[in-house]
């Protein structure tokens, strides 16, 4: 069966658009340049989301590294807009990456900040990616409701390029179906709306799902005909992921047709962007392309090699349909081969798979109708209470006078009676609550402080489970560049696991010792690194204690600079070693100051923070800037920086003072 492109929109600010755009690297280069002069403000965050869209079809994990660093920019600011944009961000490239509960949590998240500041399109934008996710878990009934949700809001805002989007996708869940007639009307709907539009990129995408419309009704020129009208206009604008779809297809109509050489070219150069891409959707496509023409060449071995993986990847993304499919055509290869046997065993397989998706989509139906008929019967309930409410106040209504004359002779005879024993009572239930109030607040405190504790206790545990399967991890590679990657991993995941190990010793949940700290960081990171020579610490820190949010970011600090230490700067024939590390702070600013270096080798003449692209030192710089400091390399033998730096200690006092005035 040929893949299907599942197109999706995405909103940013006012205006939607598709990732489906090509990586302009003069526009890269001119957004970095910008950013690393830009202050912290929301700027920053439309640069950072920006330069995730364009790293998107080329490399996905860079995508997500700046839409996380929007993510986190925004969160700081309060900045709504641009969290709710970079969830939606993420979620799209969970999805790409095959991790659909992920990417339903995202683009909840996104709906949810969506509508509390009323951004009408953010919403449709994020109804529309829900839907898509559901379409690629076969939840179709589900994917059509958030279509349509999309669809509402769009045509009350009068969006119809995003109508037009939305409708290509119903035609997508109808042909998944088997409902082709339908989608084959929902795709004509939607060319009608884009056309005059000239939304190119998208009526490729329509052009791709006609195509497949063909080759299911055995017209197989056609369909080819379909096909590189979509690769031509993908081709234009450097859509890669779409190229990878239309390669995908025509291979399928090649193999349709018998044409095995012209199949197995253009499978090959599909599953070879897909690779590129790391998206696991599209590479079962290729394979189970692969697996066919394999099959028809009469080579049922290697074709059972591909599926094989197929199988795999299905499993591992939880992707259901496919994953019957694959069942199915294994069945149908041993067939071919002769051996029933196990043929009748995967048709078994297939046939299972297939009675629970039917009693899944069957449940989700009934769950639906029950909530809604629930629905309908609160509310009629409701409209029963307050037509007897009005009925009563109809009859109070009548008596209202005689009551209301009684009331007023019994008061004023009762006035000053009532009126001394209520001060009196008052004055009691208020020092009674008072007491009462005091004694939860307290106990209120304890529990939080408890609770707070054992979720330092937890989050420690946790990254420690996270460190132990990373270390599991390294002995299945004897790559050396992988070994060192996961050993900076774990260094920096003991760091952050030790701060809340610190915070759980802690008697003060708000402050850690920091002079411990950083001392048990240093020893840990010498353990690590086992240097065959001996290296000092010496550490002087005049500054006690520092809150959970600047230690966060200034241990990850102390990580990334020592270990270069540690790897880079006594790789002489110096026996001994130094690594300072002096934190104080200024009493004229307020501010602190952290010195650290080292006595090695040093660093060459023409170093810059611009010039040194590694990670490392990307790290340093961008930890640098969160906690609001600057960072400069000091003239010294070795190699030694100053950082001076205000952290996030002036937002925990301003706190304090409004809690102390508050009360």
């Amino acid at each position: 069966m040929l893949k299907f492109t599942k197109p999706f929109f995405i909103v940013v600010a006012m205006f939607l658009w598709q990732v489906s755009v090509g990586q302009d690297q003069p526009k890269i280069d001119s957004l970095f340049q910008v950013l690393r002069t830009s202050k912290q403000d929301s700027n920053k965050v439309l640069l950072l989301y920006n330069l995730s869209r364009e790293f998107f079809n080329s490399d996905i994990d860079r995508a997500e590294k700046y839409s996380n660093r929007a993510l986190f920019l925004s969160e700081r600011l309060g900045y709504k807009k641009g969290i709710a944009m970079s969830y939606n961000n993420l979620g799209i490239i969970n999805y790409y990456k095959a991790i659909y509960n992920v990417a339903l949590t995202y683009h909840d998240r996104s709906l949810e900040i969506m509508s509390e500041i009323g951004n009408r399109k953010g919403m449709a934008g994020s109804f529309n990616n829900k839907g898509a996710v559901y379409t690629q878990q076969g939840e179709f009934a589900l994917a059509i409701e958030q279509y349509l949700n999309s669809i509402r809001i769009l045509e009350e805002v009068n969006d119809q390029e995003g109508v037009g989007k939305s409708y290509n996708n119903i035609g997508l869940v109808y042909y998944l179906q088997g409902n082709y007639d339908q989608a084959e009307d929902y795709y004509s709907k939607a060319l009608e709306i884009l056309k005059p539009l000239k939304n190119h990129s998208v009526i490729s995408d329509i052009m791709n799902n006609l195509g497949i419309i063909s080759f299911e009704k055995g017209e197989y020129e056609e369909s080819l005909e379909y096909h590189f009208k979509s690769l031509d206009g993908r081709a234009g604008t450097n859509n890669q992921r779409g190229m990878a779809t239309s390669y995908t297809n025509i291979g399928d109509v090649y193999a349709a047709k018998e044409v095995v050489d012209k199949a197995m070219e253009y499978q090959k150069k599909a599953l070879e962007i897909q690779e590129e891409l790391g998206d696991k959707k599209g590479m079962l496509s290729s394979i189970q392309g692969l697996a066919r023409v394999q099959s028809l060449s009469g080579n049922s071995d290697q074709a059972l090699k591909y599926m094989e993986d197929v199988i795999s990847i299905s499993s591992e993304i939880g992707a259901k349909k496919e994953l019957r499919d694959a069942y199915n055509e294994i069945s149908e290869i041993y067939i071919r081969k002769g051996d029933y046997k196990k043929a009748l065993s995967f048709k078994n397989r297939y046939a299972q798979m297939k009675d629970t998706l039917f009693s899944e989509q069957t449940q989700e139906i009934a769950t639906n109708l029950e909530t809604k008929f629930e629905n309908e019967k609160k509310t009629k309930e409701i409209e029963i209470l307050q037509r007897e409410n009005e009925i009563q106040e109809l009859q109070l209504g009548r008596n209202r006078i005689l009551i209301t004359s009684f009331t007023i002779s019994l008061v004023l005879a009762l006035v000053s009676v009532v009126l001394y024993a209520r001060t009196n009572r008052d004055r009691k239930k208020a020092f009674s609550l008072l007491q009462k109030q005091n004694e939860s607040i307290k106990k209120q405190k304890e529990e939080k402080e408890v609770l707070l504790m054992e979720i330092h206790h937890r989050v420690k545990n946790n990254l420690q489970v996270i460190n132990s399967l990373i270390r599991l991890q390294c002995a299945y590679t004897d790559d050396q560049v992988a070994l060192d990657l996961f050993d900076e991993c774990q260094n920096r995941i003991i760091s952050m696991a030790l701060i809340h190990e610190k915070m759980y010793e802690s008697h003060d949940l708000s402050n850690v010792n920091i002079q411990e700290y950083i001392a048990e960081l240093s020893q840990n990171l010498l353990r690590s690194y086992r240097l065959h020579k001996n290296v000092e610490l010496d550490i002087d820190v005049s500054v006690k204690t520092l809150t959970l949010d600047t230690l966060i970011p200034l241990g990850l600090l102390l990580n990334e600079l020592i270990s270069n230490s540690l790897k880079h700067a006594f790789l002489d024939d110096k026996e001994d070693g130094v690594i300072t590390v002096k934190l104080d702070r200024d009493s004229s600013s307020g501010k602190f100051v952290l010195e650290i270096g080292d006595n090695g080798i040093g660093l060459p003449n023409d170093f810059t923070f611009n010039s040194a692209l590694t990670l490392g030192i990307e790290l340093v710089v961008t930890l640098s800037s969160q906690l609001d400091g600057t960072i400069e390399r000091i003239e010294k033998p070795g190699s030694h920086f100053r950082i001076e730096f205000i952290g996030l200690e002036k937002e925990r006092q301003d706190v304090k003072s409004a809690m102390q005035i508050n009360s």
